[in-house]
């Protein structure tokens, strides 16, 4: 399958695609019969990944990587820009293609086009899911505390009611793995949504996954709490609904300052995300 443009940075490799060349490659995997796994790296998914090698190895053997965070929009245009070899005048051009970049995440994101889209789990379970009612094929649910998935399932399929929902359930610890397992042996799903924290998702496609027979499964983080608004991912305290930022917050690359303010136990993890992922691009376009 071709997926078009792909390009590397800080080691993962992720695809440049509008959203219906994403779609077109999804139905693609669908139709051909054998497992596929879809990622959606965020400058935090990256920064763990070097660290983690066998993380990285995962993420770059999907079978489409589609960009959730805006900082991999930003980092993409930034590591595109040429720099003289003079030595003063590159450190000059350095700091004002950093400046302009950054200023332009908020007030022209366009004029950031190496990634034409960020296409994010929370988007793509819709759009995925939407397709699956078009053409067919059936959907399962899996994460989240108990109810979330089966809450989730039901919304989704009060917008696409030909929609087939093979399963929705919390997983692990709230069911046994192998219960999950075998459910979704006897369902055959073609697609599974994994609400789960990025390491979770990546252990549970290389442990799981093949365990099944053509199934795509995609990491959606916590898409489905965003859906029910039930309690965030990995909140700390018992009522804290998940609920992402407003729209035009979404498109100027301000998600992370919503998130910073409504969901203040996530700000290193924020940090890490935003000031540390800048600076190690930044450190990396030294070497090159």
């Amino acid at each position: 399958m071709d997926n078009g443009k792909t390009i590397e940075i800080l080691g993962v490799k992720v695809d440049c695609l509008t959203l219906p060349q994403a779609l077109q490659v999804v139905n693609g995997l669908a139709v051909d019969g054998q497992n596929h796994y879809i990622v959606t790296p965020n400058p935090e998914m990256v920064m763990y990944s070097l660290a983690h090698p066998e993380f990285r190895e995962l993420l770059n053997h999907a079978s489409l990587s589609l960009v959730d965070g805006f900082g991999l929009v930003w980092a993409a245009k930034y590591l595109s820009l040429p720099l003289t070899a003079k030595p003063i005048l590159r450190n000059l051009q350095e700091w004002w293609q950093f400046a302009w970049t950054s200023l332009a995440i908020v007030l022209a994101p366009k004029t950031l086009n190496i990634i034409p889209e960020r296409l994010t789990g929370a988007d793509m379970v819709w759009e995925i899911a939407k397709l699956a009612s078009e053409c067919g094929y059936s959907v399962f649910l899996l994460g989240g505390q108990p109810g979330v998935a089966l809450t989730a399932g039901n919304l989704i399929q009060q917008m696409y009611p030909q929609l087939q929902l093979a399963g929705a359930v919390a997983g692990p610890p709230y069911d046994t793995m192998d219960t999950v397992i075998s459910h979704l042996q006897l369902s055959r799903p073609k697609f599974i949504f994994l609400a789960l924290p990025a390491n979770q998702q990546m252990d549970w496609i290389e442990t799981e996954l093949p365990k099944l027979s053509g199934a795509i499964v995609m990491g959606i983080g916590g898409a489905l709490d965003f859906i029910t608004g039930a309690t965030a991912l990995n909140a700390p305290v018992a009522k804290s609904p998940a609920k992402r930022a407003p729209e035009w917050w979404q498109r100027h690359g301000l998600e992370w300052l919503w998130r910073f303010l409504t969901q203040p136990w996530r700000r290193q993890r924020i940090k890490v995300a935003t000031v540390d992922f800048m600076q190690e691009v930044r450190k990396h376009r030294d070497v090159l």
